[in-house]
Formats: structure tokens, C-alpha cells, sequence
């Protein structure tokens, strides 16, 4: 499907009150979407929590904090397993339920699963087998939130988070960070800044391609995963400047930026290409996408990954 076609589609979603549910039904559709959505959220949360390199041992009460919760709570509810004893979890919209998390948290027995929770955490195998077979008796949302001690914020401000806690020793976010405006990206970073404690650390794995070109019923074949770079602001603003098709266009230097603008150590960034790599040639790309850098040494570095994975501390 042509790229425009997709985005005046969700233009016109945009302006329902489900506008969002409705453009995630063809993903629900899906062969095992659930158990897909379950085994997807609980590699990359461990994944992510390893290279942190934060130790959940010792008897001290550690909280963490999900930007991005999307449409499962898998990845929160590892967290509690793993021994985090406070969690916040926020998104734009509220898009959980109970019945589906039901259906996703089933694929989470499975004792090679469950092995990798008790070589990271600091519960034993019995301990985390009681804990989950808990989790799954509930049939109400704020069951599972209390037992669990996870604080679900949709439709979040950042004053929100810290009438929770301003202190936390892990932030995570899961391609999250590209749908957020820079504006608001500027404010999260100083935040982030402020609440991660002395030995804590963030790991925050980002998508920075165009999401027109992504796998999918919709999916646009003929284009570059980097096509979004070839207009204005303007235009983009025009295709897909609503909630549901929103992305800013930004690559990982922008993120390395404003790491170094807010003083935090970068300890690692993990560039990566999952799928042919087709770059867009330097002389497309637009100047309003380049006027976004602060220093910019090589335009073609805005096309060099595909996805990555930045791990910062205080």
C-alpha cells in the first residue's frame, strides 16, 4: 500500500475517540499476536535490564520506570519479577486490559523463561513460580497493579511521574522515544537527569525509521526505511502530524546530543540494521531535518542505523 494512502487513513482515525485501537486491530490479527507480543516484551525488558548492569542482590528497595506501556504490561510485571519492588509504568493513552494481559502472560510458563528471571533477579525459581501463578489469578486491572506495585499512568505529564517518586535506579523505554516531540524529549532528558540516583542507569532501545516502511498489511515496499528525511517539516506535518502517525524524523546523534546537553554519561550506544539496509543518498535529505543537529560532521550518519540501543548514566 502507498504510504499516503495509509497516512490519510489514520488522519481520519485521528479524529475518532478509538482511533488508536482501531489502527492497532490489523496487528491483533495476527497468527499467535499474543504469544508473539509476550515473547517480544519479555526478551527485550531482560535484554535491556542485563546491559544495565544494575544488581537486584541486595536486600535495598530498587524502583524503575517504563516510558511507554503500550498495549501490554508484560514488560512491568517481569520487572516485578526480576525484584524491583516500585514501579512506574506510563503511556499517552490507556490502551491495557486485564483480558489481554490474561492472554499474553499465559505464554510466560515456560521454565527456560523463567530461568533467565532468576539468574537476573533476586528471587529463587519457587518464588517466582508463586509470584506468577498469583499474577495470573487476577481478573481485575488493579489487582494485578497492587500486587505488583506498578503505578499506571495513561495520558501522563511529567509531574505526574514525580507525585510517584523522583528517584528511580533503572528508566526504560522500548521504541518509544521516536514518537515523542523534541520539545518534550528536551524536558525528559533534564528529568531524567534529576531522578536517576548515583548507580542507576537508563537503557532506551529506539526506532529510527520511517514507520510507513515497516513489515505489515500496510507497509509500503517501494520506499527507503528512510524516506521520512526527504520532506519539510511542513509536509511531514501534513501526512503524519496526528497521535497515531507521528514520528520525529530524529536519529541517534540527536539522542548523543542531548545526552552531552544534560550532562549524562553515555556508557554504551548499540547501532544496529535488522533488515536491508537502503540509505537515503545525503543530497535528499531535507534541510530541515539537518538544522535539527547542532553538529552535524557527515549527513549520511543520519542514515547509518536503523534501530539502537542507548544506555546512559547520571
Amino acid at each position: 500500500m502507498h504510504w499516503k494512502i495509509k497516512a490519510s487513513l489514520q488522519k481520519l482515525l485521528h479524529f475518532t475517540k478509538i482511533g488508536d485501537q482501531l489502527n492497532h486491530i490489523p496487528a491483533t490479527l495476527k497468527k499467535e499476536y499474543h504469544k508473539n507480543v509476550c515473547l517480544y516484551q519479555f526478551y527485550e525488558c531482560i535484554r535491556k535490564f542485563e546491559v544495565s548492569n544494575i544488581s537486584l542482590k541486595a536486600k535495598d528497595k530498587k524502583s524503575a520506570l517504563e516510558i511507554g506501556t503500550g498495549y501490554s504490561l508484560v514488560a512491568p510485571v517481569v520487572l516485578y519479577l526480576l525484584g524491583f519492588e516500585n514501579i512506574v509504568t506510563v503511556d499517552i493513552s490507556k490502551d491495557v486490559s486485564i483480558k489481554t494481559f490474561q492472554r499474553q502472560i499465559q505464554h510466560l510458563n515456560n521454565e527456560e523463561l523463567l530461568q533467565k528471571i532468576v539468574t537476573n533477579g533476586k528471587f529463587d525459581l519457587s518464588e517466582v513460580h508463586q509470584k506468577l501463578t498469583s499474577i495470573q489469578s487476577f481478573r481485575k486491572l488493579e489487582e494485578l497493579l497492587e500486587y505488583c506495585n506498578i503505578s499506571y499512568i495513561p495520558k501522563y505529564t511529567l509531574n505526574d511521574i514525580e507525585n510517584v517518586t523522583n528517584s528511580f535506579d533503572y528508566i526504560c523505554s522500548q521504541v518509544v522515544f521516536e514518537h515523542i516531540p523534541p520539545i518534550f524529549l528536551q524536558e525528559l532528558f533534564k528529568k531524567m537527569k534529576l531522578w536517576l540516583t548515583e548507580e542507576s542507569c537508563a537503557v532506551h532501545t529506539i526506532n529510527f525509521i520511517d514507520h510507513f516502511a515497516n513489515p505489515g498489511f500496510f507497509q509500503d515496499k517501494n520506499i527507503s526505511e528512510f524516506n521520512f528525511l526527504k520532506y519539510s517539516d511542513e509536509t511531514w506535518k501534513f501526512w503524519a502530524g496526528n497521535d497515531i502517525a507521528y514520528t520525529n524524523r530524529l536519529s541517534f546523534l540527536y539522542y548523543l546530543e542531548l545526552c552531552e546537553e544534560n550532562d549524562l554519561n553515555v556508557v554504551d550506544f548499540q547501532g544496529e540494521n535488522y533488515r536491508a539496509h537502503n540509505p537515503l543518498p545525503s543530497e535528499l535529505i531535507h534541510q530541515d531535518i539537518i538544522k535539527k543537529y547542532k553538529t552535524l560532521s557527515a549527513v549520511e550518519d543520519l542514515c547509518k542505523y536503523q534501530r539502537g540501543t542507548l544506555i546512559f548514566k547520571k
